[in-house]
């Protein structure tokens, strides 16, 4: 009878749950089930003997968190066994089945679905199916149906496969599988596995396609792997039609604060190249017994063009130099002590054998330590190096440099006395006959420096800016280093080559500080200006300033402006006063609006000129010490231009390195990202002259899937 409605009980089922009748609404506990069981309908028919109910019409059914909505549900209660006809929707705890029939165990959740759809909430996964088998409480299994997380009408992407595996918070796992974009095939695979999780989980990353002239077509592949909540790794094989298959790996960790670190490490049997080629990259930082901490960052690669032919980015594709370090660090009372090794790769020399490596480097200084009850102080730095390299001398070098220092404040006047002794010792390895031989340098350094303050402070109406501050800085320091005759000394590096010394140098500094409502004060710019005058005749090269050959030095200025939090710009400059203009310049102008908008602008020009890594000084060109090879620099004025932003559903940027004396683009790289909710694509196109190549990338992440 429809609409017909009654109210009675039924009596108690194996004493433990009642079940009760009330017209249209039956009520039942079963310890088994989550908690009562109540059903309304049009009709609700009970067989007491087979103990079974079936309704009909507007049916309704809700058991705790579970119900279940449809023209027609019967019920076991001997075997919880549910089957539901026509217009079936299933809901539990945010989870939706939509169907034209359903058959489902309310103890083991396991059933049938015949032409449903299902929603997961976990993960937000979407799967549409003529046959989906629910094998547990969390686990689906589909044949010949589709699955994504953007919903099920007018799906932007979505998975279809011959048979799929879904397991909430955990995986699907899929067979014969195409990947469509707006309901068009883009890519096929075998087989799958993707993470179906709300946390960090294990699956495979959406592949990455493209083509390149140098590295012909190419197909990446990537599998992330969620180890623990403190470690990953990412695996990674890149098959590339003209030089052969890469492979990658990466695994990072993150234990706690002071443990910490990743590993990386990519190898190929390079076709084009005719050999194997490999980098490897390590960071680690750890802390032993509360304050001993361990760093180390290496960086090797197999040959000086391996970043050249696969640099990830213009930075990387630029290197010229590797640095690897491990060292130890352990503050001691007020001072520090370190220990370690240094290697370094220069990637423009065939054989880079002469150049110097730290193995090991042992250093210990001090902070400034007041020497009893007066107004001086006392510090210390030393070192021990060993100079190693596969041709040529090698050196052990012992220095010991204690200063004594002394400021003596006068009315404005603010006077710093310094004076440095020089003890450096010297063990030589003779490259062909290892005889050690000794040599020993002593000499020291006295320092005068003077400078006073002009204060000025202006109120501005600027709600942002209550007022600025103008703080001008003139001072003079003077140095002297007597002569030393130790011209038989190793010269490694700059500190080696202390020539005889007698120069005042003067400088200028204008800060600007801009200072808000609330007190806090920021620095709006910064000016410095300085030159060096040789008292005793003309400069000799010296790390001390820039430029040498006469008694005046080169104009050393340098300008940053902060204007606003999120705008800057910095200018370095060297002034050659002898008539040559401009030695060296750069610029740099950078602009932010977090997640909006970046734009970084960098200009530097050099006019034949950079530094000698032996003294320290610009220079034309320098001539190793040991091998006698000559390096000549040449003019270069390159402008750098980087920016990203977006807007709506679209992202994007660009990075270009311009080279004005050979008026030819070095690097360019553009890269667009489409991201309308769900899923994002991002394509990729860049050139570059080192190697001479082109290149476009496509790839994809789709929310939720392969997002990590």
């Amino acid at each position: 009878m429809r609409y017909f409605r009654i109210l009675a009980f039924i009596a108690i089922i194996a004493i433990v749950c009642p079940l009760m009748v009330r017209g249209q609404e039956v009520g039942v506990r079963r310890d088994a089930i989550k908690g009562p069981i109540s059903i309304t309908a049009d009709e609700i028919q009970h067989d007491a003997a087979a103990n079974t109910y079936t309704a009909r019409g507007n049916v309704h059914v809700m058991e705790a968190t579970r119900s279940v909505d449809a023209d027609y549900v019967f019920l076991d209660d001997n075997t919880k066994d549910v089957t539901a006809e026509g217009h079936v929707v299933y809901e539990d705890m945010g989870d939706r089945i939509e169907a034209e029939r359903m058959q489902l165990n309310l103890e083991t959740k396991k059933g049938n679905l015949e032409k449903a759809r299902v929603f997961i909430k976990t993960g937000n996964v979407y799967i549409n199916g003529n046959e989906i088998e629910k094998t547990g409480e969390s686990q689906y299994k589909i044949k010949k149906g589709k699955f994504t997380t953007c919903g099920w009408d007018k799906p932007e992407w979505t998975f279809t496969s011959d048979e799929v595996d879904i397991t909430v918070q955990g995986y699907a796992k899929t067979r014969s599988t195409t990947f469509h974009i707006l309901g068009i095939p883009v890519f096929y695979v075998p087989w799958g596995i993707f993470p179906v999780k709300t946390d960090r989980a294990s699956g495979f990353l959406m592949p990455e396609m493209g083509v390149s002239s140098a590295n012909g077509a190419t197909f990446k592949l990537s599998y992330f792997w969620a180890i623990s909540k403190d470690t990953d790794a990412t695996v990674s094989a890149e098959y590339m039609s003209n030089r052969g298959v890469m492979l990658g790996a990466q695994y990072r960790y993150f234990i706690r604060e002071d443990l910490k670190g990743e590993l990386e490490g990519n190898i190929i049997n390079d076709n084009d190249y005719g050999d194997v080629r490999y980098q490897l990259k390590a960071k680690h930082q750890q802390v032993f017994f509360k304050d001993l901490k361990l760093k180390a960052n290496i960086w090797h690669v197999s040959d000086n063009d391996y970043l050249k032919d696969f640099g990830k980015t213009i930075t990387e594709r630029s290197e010229s130099q590797l640095k690897s370090t491990v060292y130890l660090e352990k503050p001691l009372r007020k001072s520090l002590l370190t220990g370690g090794v240094s290697k370094f790769r220069n990637l423009l020399m065939d054989d880079d054998s002469t150049i110097f490596q730290y193995y090991p480097e042992i250093t210990y200084f001090t902070e400034y330590i007041p020497i009893a009850r007066t107004n001086m102080y006392l510090d210390l730095n030393s070192s021990l190096t060993n100079f190693y390299r596969d041709k040529g001398d090698t050196f052990t070098r012992m220095t010991l440099d204690p200063s004594l220092k002394l400021p003596l404040p006068y009315k404005g006047l603010n006077t710093l006395l310094s004076g440095t002794l020089y003890e450096s010792g010297y063990l030589v390895n003779r490259g062909d006959t290892y005889n050690g031989t000794t040599k020993h340098r002593q000499t020291f350094r006295l320092d005068g420096d003077t400078n006073m303050q002009f204060l000025k402070t202006y109120f501005t109406r600027w709600s942002s800016l209550q007022s600025m501050q103008s703080v001008i800085k003139p001072a003079v320091r003077y140095t002297f280093i007597p002569s030393t005759g130790y011209n038989d000394v190793p010269r490694i590096d700059a500190y080696d080559r202390m020539n005889q010394t007698n120069i005042l140098t003067y400088s200028l500094n204008h800060y600007l500080y801009g200072g808000s409502e609330s007190g806090a004060k920021s620095e709006m710019s910064l000016l410095e200006i300085s030159q060096t005058y040789g008292l005793s005749g003309n400069l000799e090269p010296s790390d001390l300033y820039k430029g040498s050959g006469s008694r005046f030095s080169d104009i050393d200025a340098r300008l940053t402006l902060t204007p606003i939090s999120n705008l800057s710009f910095s200018h370095e400059s060297i002034w050659n006063v002898s008539g040559e203009g401009v030695k060296a310049m750069r610029h740099g102008l950078h602009y932010a609006i977090p997640s909006i908008f970046a734009l970084a602008v960098t200009h530097s020009y050099s006019n034949g000129y950079g530094v000698n890594p032996y003294t320290g000084e610009y220079v034309t060109q320098y001539t190793d010490p040991t091998t006698g090879a000559v390096t000549t620099f040449g003019t270069s004025n390159q402008i750098y231009f980087a920016t990203m932003g977006g807007y709506s559903v679209f992202q994007g940027g660009y990075e270009i390195r311009y080279e004005f004396t050979k008026k030819e683009w070095i690097d360019t790289e553009y890269w667009i990202r489409y991201k309308p909710g769900c899923w994002s694509t991002t394509l990729s196109l860049s050139q570059t002259k080192r190697p001479n190549d082109t290149s476009f990338k496509i790839s994809f992440d789709l929310t939720g899937i392969t997002s990590k």
